[in-house]
């Protein structure tokens, strides 16, 4: 094979330029529920430090109490590669006007299916999240590298929404849930969804409160209608006196075409950055001549990973266990 620097330089800005034309107007609804960062590693590694508790009082004469901080979870994101590579004609290869033509049609398409594969991906979080065996969306092994020893769980062994009665257990030693189970979308539902985070979740590693409030109600369109109603409505849906409607603007409505399950709905709290989507690498094209075959080839590889920091930012409900 020749080397992929065959590309011609010209015609390399060219598809740079005609697949991000393209990609800035593709809808990134990943952006309003994951933080975006840069990264140049093989993976990211965080652990939170909890803190060692509130002030307490000295008196006049006595010590300072002294206290010791704690270590919580640590988090992991790998960073993946994510690919294809096309096959197209000689002919088309060899005449750099042809081609220009081709990469014109043709970044637009690949700009798609790019936008197409990390929604989908980072969708993933919430398709798998009840899976009480876990999914890879949730590996962060590494082989030779890393290995957390979570496998396909969450960074405390256990799916991302834990039912009432399998638990999320704290450094504090005390047991939480964020997964509600088989529970249709309703304004009283909402308000227990609503209740779970705020009320119960708010909690440290140690169990110390912290301020946990939603800011999206995220789901599949076709919970859209329904969802309007509740978080738009002026006055209360479904009462004779139409009191009023106390989950009007709560919450921001937000619809994801990849999630799978159409009843599935989730409160997720994205200002504390529980859900990062590293970026390693933004797509690179190459172009290549397979001698053997007389044929070229063209490639676009993108290098991306996500880390999940805290399973306390979401409840979710109406979810798949498996």
């Amino acid at each position: 094979m020749t080397n992929a620097s065959s590309f011609p330089e010209a015609l390399r800005a060219d598809a740079y330029d005609y697949y991000w034309e393209a990609y800035d107007e593709q809808p990134q609804v990943y952006k309003s529920v994951f933080t975006v960062k840069k990264t140049n590693k093989a993976y990211e590694k965080s652990t939170s430090a909890i803190g060692s508790g509130k002030l307490e009082e000295k008196t006049l004469t006595g010590k300072i109490k002294e206290k010791s901080a704690i270590e919580g979870f640590i988090t992991y994101g790998k960073i993946r590669t994510f690919a294809k590579m096309e096959t197209i004609d000689e002919s088309l290869a060899k005449d750099p006007q042809k081609l220009s033509n081709f990469l014109k049609d043709q970044m637009p398409i690949w700009a798609k299916d790019a936008e197409e594969t990390i929604e989908e991906f980072c969708a993933g979080v919430f398709n798998y999240g009840g899976y009480t065996s876990g999914h890879d969306v949730f590996n962060n092994t590494i082989p030779g590298v890393i290995d957390p020893g979570t496998g396909d769980l969450l960074y405390d062994s256990k799916a991302l929404f834990a039912a009432n009665g399998t638990y999320h257990t704290s450094k504090g030693n005390s047991n939480y849930y964020n997964g509600l189970g088989a529970l249709n979308i309703s304004l009283t539902n909402v308000q227990t969804a609503y209740n779970r985070m705020t009320v119960y979740n708010n909690r440290k590693e140690n169990d110390t409160i912290m301020r946990n409030v939603p800011d999206i109600l995220l789901c599949s369109p076709a919970l859209k209608f329904t969802v309007d109603e509740l978080l738009e409505s002026q006055d209360k849906p479904d009462t004779a006196n139409r009191a009023i409607n106390v989950l009007k603007n709560i919450v921001k409505p937000v619809y994801w075409d990849y999630l799978t399950d159409a009843d599935q709905w989730q409160l997720v709290n994205t200002k504390m950055g529980a859900f990062v989507l590293y970026m390693r690498e933004n797509p690179e094209f190459d172009l290549w001549e397979d001698k053997d075959y007389k044929l070229y080839k063209m490639s676009i590889a993108m290098r991306y990973g996500i880390m999940v920091k805290n399973w306390r930012q979401v409840v979710a409900a109406n979810y798949a266990t498996s």
